[in-house]
C-alpha cells in the first residue's frame, strides 16, 4: 500500500541531496568567482528543481490515494500518519527514516542557500562601491599647469559616467 509513495520520497529524497552537492559547489565557485561555472550550476538547479516539482505532485497524487485506501482526509496524511497506516514495523520504519533524511536534507539545504545568498550579496555589495569609486567626482579641484582648474579648461574633455551610481 506505501510503495508507490515510498518510491517517490526516496526519488525527492535523491533531488534533494543532488540540490545540496551543488548548492556546495556553488559555495566555492561564489568565492572563486567563477561565473561560467556559477551559470552551469544554476541551469543544473533549475532542471532539479523541475524535476522536484513534478515529483511533489507525483508525492501528492499516492498520498491522496493511500488517503482514500485508508478512509483518511488528505489533508490530515502527514508523515507520522502515513507511518501509522503502515503494515509492517520495517515500512513504519522505512517511512520515519525517509522523511527524517529528507528533513534533514532540506535543512542543510536552506542553510546552505543561505550562506550563498550572502556571498553574493557581499559580491554585489563590492562591485557597488567600485562602481561608485569609479564614477565619483573628485572632491578637491585638479590644478592644470596655468594654476586654472581642469573644470575651467576647455581643452580637458569632460568626463561621462555610463553608470547609474544610484542604482
Amino acid at each position: 500500500m506505501l510503495k508507490p509513495l515510498f518510491s517517490v520520497v526516496e526519488a525527492l529524497l535523491r533531488e534533494h541531496q543532488q540540490l545540496l552537492e551543488l548548492a556546495t559547489r556553488k559555495k566555492d565557485v561564489l568565492i572563486q568567482n567563477d561565473l561560467e561555472a556559477l551559470n552551469e550550476i544554476v541551469q543544473t538547479e533549475v532542471a532539479h528543481i523541475h524535476r522536484i516539482e513534478r515529483m511533489e505532485l507525483e508525492r501528492q497524487g499516492a498520498g491522496r490515494l493511500l488517503a482514500v485506501r485508508a478512509g483518511v482526509p488528505a489533508d490530515q496524511l502527514t508523515a507520522e500518519r502515513v507511518s501509522q497506516l503502515a503494515e509492517t514495523p520495517e515500512e513504519r520504519q522505512r517511512m520515519t527514516s525517509l522523511t527524517d533524511d529528507l528533513r534533514t536534507v532540506i535543512l542543510k539545504l536552506k542553510d546552505a542557500n543561505d550562506l550563498n545568498q550572502i556571498l553574493i550579496q557581499q559580491s554585489l555589495n563590492l562591485i557597488q562601491s567600485t562602481v561608485e569609486v569609479l564614477t565619483e567626482s573628485p572632491s578637491v579641484p585638479n590644478y592644470g599647469g596655468s594654476g586654472q582648474t581642469l573644470a575651467n579648461n576647455p581643452y580637458q574633455q569632460s568626463r561621462v559616467s555610463y553608470f547609474d551610481s544610484k542604482a
